[in-house]
């Protein structure tokens, strides 16, 4: 028995690529392996036209900047070590953990224990 799964065999694009379809390559909604060529009219309702080309390259810009990034972290509590894996936009409280501190935990059973809650 082998250990490693077997690959498909990789299989190289022969058709041509505009750079109108290249751009849009996810909202292509048919993929042949015909040799027909694909031709876009300029009445498309799905490619962009060219004078919002470049308004949507900004708009995309200013997404990407005003989206925070997101950590995973595992937390432990202080006193049975059961951990949590949460991440930096999750509420620990969700998790039945309670924050006493600067990345310090309990989870909600120790701190019932030791007087916390």
């Amino acid at each position: 028995m082998s250990s490693a799964p077997s690959r498909p065999p990789t299989v190289k694009y022969t058709g041509n690529i505009s750079p109108a379809s290249s751009s849009s390559s996810s909202t292509s909604t048919s993929s042949s392996s015909s040799s027909s060529s694909s031709s876009y009219s300029a009445s498309d309702p799905d490619l962009p036209s060219s004078d919002t080309m470049n308004s949507t390259t900004v708009r995309d810009s200013v997404d990407s900047t005003s989206r925070p990034t997101v950590h995973v972290a595992v937390i432990r509590c202080l006193r049975c070590a059961r951990a949590e894996e949460i991440t930096s936009t999750d509420d620990p409280s969700l998790f039945g953990m309670v924050q006493i501190g600067t990345n310090i935990y309990y989870c909600n059973r120790c701190a019932k224990m030791v007087g916390y809650t």
